[in-house]
């Protein structure tokens, strides 16, 4: 049997032992473990590792390593349930930061309404009060511009 494909084989298995405690350092292999023909036609030849048909990789596989191709391919099983499970987990996180940030706006901006209301009250009142006492008009004025400045709004007059 040839020695390189089955040196290709320890070294595939290897790496994948590896890729359960690193599964960044290994995207390369764990993305190949979707299928038993991904898996054998990984190629990486810094590993020793060589590409191969299924039938040839099942081989030498059963050469090679104790419990065979059966122990590899549940390997594979498992490192592809790994990474289901991270992008499932992932997407929730993310899911919930969207759900939380909706809510924050959400709560902001109803707050925002009840600030522009009950100043907008306030307004109506101060400009009753000014109606019978004038020399307030320059504080209102002054006053007024805050209110735009801070709300972004415009303050409407009875006569606009």
């Amino acid at each position: 049997m040839n020695d390189s494909k089955k040196e290709s084989v320890v070294a595939l298995y290897h790496s994948m032992i590896c890729a359960l405690d690193n599964p960044t350092d290994y995207a390369w292999l764990i993305s190949k473990c979707g299928s038993q023909a991904a898996l054998a036609s990984v190629e990486k030849q810094t590993k020793g590792i060589q590409a191969m048909t299924i039938n040839t990789f099942k081989k030498y596989s059963d050469a090679a390593l104790d419990g065979g191709f059966g122990r590899l391919d549940e390997l594979r099983i498992v490192l592809k349930k790994r990474a289901q499970n991270g992008k499932n987990e992932v997407s929730r996180e993310k899911k919930k930061d969207i759900a939380f940030y909706k809510e924050k706006v959400d709560e902001a901006e109803r707050l925002r309404a009840i600030l522009i209301r009950a100043y907008t009250e306030l307004n109506r009142i101060c400009l009753e009060a000014l109606k019978k006492s004038p020399e307030y008009k320059f504080d209102l004025d002054r006053h007024s511009d805050l209110y735009r400045e801070y709300f972004a709004l415009r303050l409407v007059d009875k006569d606009d």
